[in-house]
């Protein structure tokens, strides 16, 4: 049975066509989009009919299920857009005039009111976070050099930072968001921020070390003399990436704390890139194979090697390495913290006590 099929409650309320329709006192309120389907599933979810149509929604897996197969189901009406949505929110808003005592009585209790406004403002947030990802390199692909970068991602930062705090249970600040985005849906923004939600400097500074030596390593892989391109493509690296004369003309409008602190990122990215190009390339021990342990994972030429004892570091190791290398992500999912931990041992030098990378792993949510 589909999600979304047309149900009647009573003489005063209907979902029919992806909309959903209430009398009352010989006035009639309809609503679409997220809003609609939302009031059906949380009145069907204790039903019979909600068990029929597969509506359960107690977990985050569960509600991202629901907007997964809601998305399917009204992809005709042009639904699940991110614009479309907001503008049906506004709707809704507005068609209520801002009393939520309305929707509270459609939704007959309390706790089915709260399970479907609830499901509302989940899916927005749903929306926003799949337009604007979780982390600024995530959302703005990197380029070079880093300062180009910088730049562009500080305006998508302020872009992203600006959809991120959007109140959704704010009628007005909806309506004035949805009569925006009508007239400008890709707005230019202004004031860029150097500081990039989730992301610490030095995890931006080695993110983006990661992608330019990969993609040096991987374009001088095509020559036959590729060591002594590799080594020429340093020096390029070494002028291209710790000069921003030529950006210059971009920064005449900022204020002098986005000044000070584009030049402060600008500093220490020139100090981190030197000493990543003039340091020795093998930073990783001699590997020694163990009679007990076979070794499956093996150093790459990507990252360095962690410091021992620094879980913050080895944590942002094996993050980092899951983004490009396939087979260490699969590695990972695969076995247990401790087999990892057996592995990272031979591939460190140093002893990985499972006890506190799990820790570490914890404070960033990896599982």
């Amino acid at each position: 049975m589909k999600l979304l099929a047309d149900y009647i409650f009573s003489d005063t309320l209907r979902y029919e066509g992806h909309k959903l329709v209430y009398t009352q006192d010989g006035e009639e309120y309809v609503f679409s989009g997220m809003t609609a389907a939302a009031v059906l599933a949380a009145l069907l979810s204790v039903t019979d009919e909600g068990e029929a149509r597969g509506i359960v929604l107690d977990t985050p897996e569960e509600r991202k299920d629901f907007f997964i197969r809601y998305e399917k189901e009204v992809l005709a009406d042009n639904g699940g857009l991110f614009q479309t949505e907001v503008q049906a929110l506004s709707e809704a808003y507005m068609e209520i005039g801002g009393d939520m005592s309305i929707l509270a009585r459609i939704c007959r209790n309390d706790r089915l009111f709260d399970l479907a406004y609830g499901l509302i403002i989940d899916y927005m947030q749903y929306l926003v976070r799949e337009q604007v990802r979780d982390r600024i390199d995530d959302f703005y692909p990197y380029e070079g050099p880093f300062a180009k970068w910088l730049l562009n991602a500080g305006y998508q930062e302020t872009y992203r930072q600006g959809l991120l705090s959007i109140d959704w249970t704010d009628p007005a600040g909806v309506y004035a968001f949805a009569q925006e985005l009508s007239r400008n849906p890709s707005p230019v923004t202004h004031n860029p921020l150097f500081v990039f939600e989730g992301l610490s400097a030095e995890q931006v500074l080695n993110s983006y070390w990661t992608w330019l030596w990969t993609s040096a390593q991987q374009e001088a892989a095509q020559y036959p003399d590729a060591k002594v391109r590799l080594a020429e493509y340093k020096q390029i690296i070494l002028e291209k990436e710790t000069h921003y004369d030529e950006f210059k003309p971009e920064m005449k409008d900022f204020t002098p704390e986005q000044l000070n602190l584009f030049r402060s990122w600008m500093n220490q990215w020139t100090d981190f890139v030197k000493h990543k190009i003039t340091m020795p390339e093998e930073s990783f021990p001699e590997q020694h194979k163990n009679p007990r342990i076979q070794q499956e994972l093996f150093p790459d030429k990507y990252q360095t090697c962690p410091e021992p004892d620094h879980y913050a570091s080895t944590r942002d190791y094996i993050k980092e390495r899951c983004r490009y290398d396939a087979a260490f992500k699969k590695f990972i999912l695969s076995h247990t913290i401790a087999e990892l931990c057996d592995q990272l041992t031979l591939m460190f030098g140093w002893y990985v006590v499972p006890n506190h990378l799990s820790k570490r792993f914890k404070k960033a949510q990896i599982s």
